[in-house]
């Protein structure tokens, strides 16, 4: 039996890899953020400010704001084009240098690909913000840049909800061949509304250590909740065994041609742990969903069947 998520020795590490601070368009300083983060129960942070020329092009760097059991892991928000134009990305670089460099005049995505040969962990936000559409993926300058897809953005919840959940852009994605990844996160402003501590990912890591949760990300050692856990991905051949907490539904669900072949389990009053045959996904994907009694939701990475 070959475990998906929990590999090895290490827990899992709760943090949220986007929000904004007064370095651009947030109203607290990077330490106020920090505290609020650690205060909420979080292990670590990263402050993903605007690397835009209007905010002087910042990387904040909250090296100096680590503690014990805590840390941060430096990152910026990086888009591929000017907010004008309609088919721009913005995308969450985690484990940037602080002395990350502009890109060239009139090149932005050329910073994507520079954080992604730097190292650092390149995840797609808020696709539903402009009506990012899959097909335009391959068209789009320096994608392949792109480890994974923010499925729940909670400011998006809050303020569009419409626009919030991006799981089925995810599914398209991943139904064209790319291999991504599944995050969710804040893009907590904290300025006007409840915009923070809605959505987080859980890394399994050996230590709470910049290096390890960096590893941990590049790995797909982690999944995307709202609010409930999984605790075990276990195959063994066609048997997928999922442990959670208490749960009102387990989905496990892959590509749109296969929808028929989707699979579900519903307890009454809750479940734990849910088992599935992956026979129906092989040569393609499938994914775990996990359902909680009040719709939060937890999804797993893609498993590549």
């Amino acid at each position: 039996m070959s475990e998906l998520l929990a590999r090895g020795p290490g827990r899992f590490h709760r943090g949220n890899l986007h929000c904004h601070s007064d370095r651009s368009d947030g109203a607290l300083s990077p330490a106020e953020l920090v505290r609020s983060y650690r205060e909420a129960g979080y292990d670590f942070l990263a402050i993903t400010d605007h690397f835009e020329e209007r905010f002087g092009w910042p990387v904040t760097d909250t090296r100096p704001l680590r503690g014990d059991g805590f840390t941060t892991l430096v990152g910026a928000e990086l888009s591929s084009a000017d907010w004008s134009d309609p088919s721009v990305y913005w995308v969450a670089a985690v484990g940037l240098p602080p002395d990350f460099r502009p890109p060239r005049a009139g090149d932005h995505a050329e910073a994507i690909a520079r954080a992604a040969a730097a190292g650092a962990f390149v995840c797609l936000l808020h696709p539903g913000l402009n009506g990012l559409r899959a097909d335009a993926a391959d068209r789009l300058p320096a994608f392949d840049a792109v480890e994974a897809v923010e499925v729940y953005t909670h400011q998006s919840w809050i303020y569009r909800p419409d626009t919030a959940v991006a799981a089925p852009f995810l599914d398209a994605l991943l139904e064209g061949g790319r291999r991504l990844g599944a995050v969710a996160g804040d893009d907590a402003h904290f300025r006007d509304g409840p915009d923070a501590f809605g959505a987080w990912v859980e890394v399994f890591a050996r230590a709470c250590a910049p290096d390890a949760l960096l590893a941990a990300l590049k790995a797909g050692s982690y999944y995307a909740t709202q609010g409930p856990r999984i605790d075990s991905l276990a195959l063994d051949g066609d048997e997928l065994r999922v442990r959670c907490s208490p749960a009102a539904r387990v989905l496990l669900t892959g590509p749109a041609g296969r929808w028929r072949r989707w699979r579900w389990r519903l307890a009454e009053p809750l479940l734990t742990e849910a088992v599935f045959s992956i026979s129906d996904f092989r040569g393609s994907f499938c994914r775990v969903t996990v359902v909680d009694a009040d719709g939060r939701r937890a999804w797993s990475n893609p498993i590549w069947a």
